[in-house]
């Protein structure tokens, strides 16, 4: 067994495999990016340990856990090594404690070679938050700006495919922003996750001659933007994408309409847009949807919420690198790459 310290791990994240023996509630809450649940204990279980613990000492409650996790081990083993593949194994758990010691003295026992995480969790969240702490962004950021449906967020993602410089937020937050942004998509990644991505995201691209993002708010669902990232974006060099409304409409149906729990997951959103909209209109939508009305329904939510709300224009056409339509995907990622291209061969 090797100890492996977080910068060590993180210059050569690519050759491990992460493996988390903590509970599955401890890594649902946060988790190193690419890890793979392996717990020890459930959580229940680890409750029960805690208090044999507090109530009976260290020796009770080690005696305990070895009960509890001798039936599961060569289970574990196995999920262990399927995860890994040929990649190095590196085992943690919360501070590099017991538990990961633990599985590694066993991993080693059967002469599987395991790297333990020195200071586990905590200290791979202590090197991530420094690392935003001290982060500044010194390239040009480019920002797509448009309403709901011109294709932001797909076109971004056709241009990272084809080796552009592209922040996914609102990949990384597992949300679109907005009242409906985690339609469809589950909860919204907690906030050490997002900055553990963000972070992975940087370092990959620390040596980019620029970046490109979409133009969102300071949060994106439950998670914040560092400062340092949203003030950046602020003073960025922004692009205006639009479109025609029928294609924004077809693009936004064909997004949010899914199954049943979709439905009613856009009827639950509906009902927070009270406020905006007036209880007799949030009624009428939420029929709609009932109906399978889905067409009518953008085509209203447009016209009197997203419009009106998220219209994040500056205001004159000038002040953009370009306006460019997006009635197709591909041409305007096209338009976008040229321009950025010619904006940096004039900076340089």
């Amino acid at each position: 067994m090797k100890i492996l310290q977080v910068e060590e791990f993180i210059e050569n994240r690519v050759r491990y495999q992460p493996i988390d023996v903590r509970s599955p509630g401890e890594y649902r809450q946060a988790h190193i990016p690419g890890a793979v649940n392996v717990p020890l204990f459930t959580d229940e279980e680890r409750a029960v340990i805690g208090n044999t613990y507090k109530k009976e000492g260290i020796e009770q409650a080690k005696l305990l856990g070895l009960k509890l996790v001798a039936p599961h081990l060569p289970e574990m083993v196995d999920k262990i090594l399927a995860a890994a593949g040929e990649k190095k194994i590196l085992i943690y758990c919360w501070r590099g404690g017991m538990r990961s010691f633990s599985m590694c003295a066993l991993m080693n026992a059967l002469k599987y070679p395991v790297y333990q995480l020195s200071g586990g969790y905590k200290a791979f969240r202590r090197f991530i938050f420094r690392f935003h702490q001290e982060k500044q962004i010194s390239v040009p950021v480019f920002v797509l700006n448009g309403l709901t449906g011109v294709g932001k967020t797909r076109i971004l993602r056709h241009l990272q495919a084809g080796g552009a410089y592209v922040l996914d937020l609102e990949g990384m937050a597992n949300n679109r922003g907005s009242v409906f942004g985690s339609v469809g998509l589950g909860a919204t990644r907690s906030q050490k996750d997002f900055d553990a991505l963000l972070a992975y995201a940087l370092l990959d691209y620390e040596h980019a001659p620029y970046l490109l993002v979409e133009g969102e708010g300071r949060r994106i669902g439950q998670v914040r933007l560092p400062d340092y990232l949203y003030t950046a974006m602020l003073k960025g060099t922004h692009i205006l994408l639009k479109a025609d409304l029928a294609v924004r409409v077809e693009r936004i149906v064909n997004e949010y309409h899914g199954s049943k729990e979709t439905k009613d997951e856009l009827i639950a959103s509906l009902s927070m847009l009270q406020r905006k909209l007036g209880k007799a209109k949030v009624l009428e939508l939420i029929g709609k949807i009932r109906q399978g009305c889905y067409h009518e329904v953008v085509w209203l939510l447009c016209r009197d919420y997203y419009d009106q709300h998220y219209d994040d224009s500056k205001g004159k056409q000038e002040e953009y690198l370009a306006v460019i339509n997006a009635n197709n995907l591909q041409k305007a990622a096209e338009e976008i790459m040229r321009a950025i291209e010619n904006f940096m061969a004039i900076k340089s």
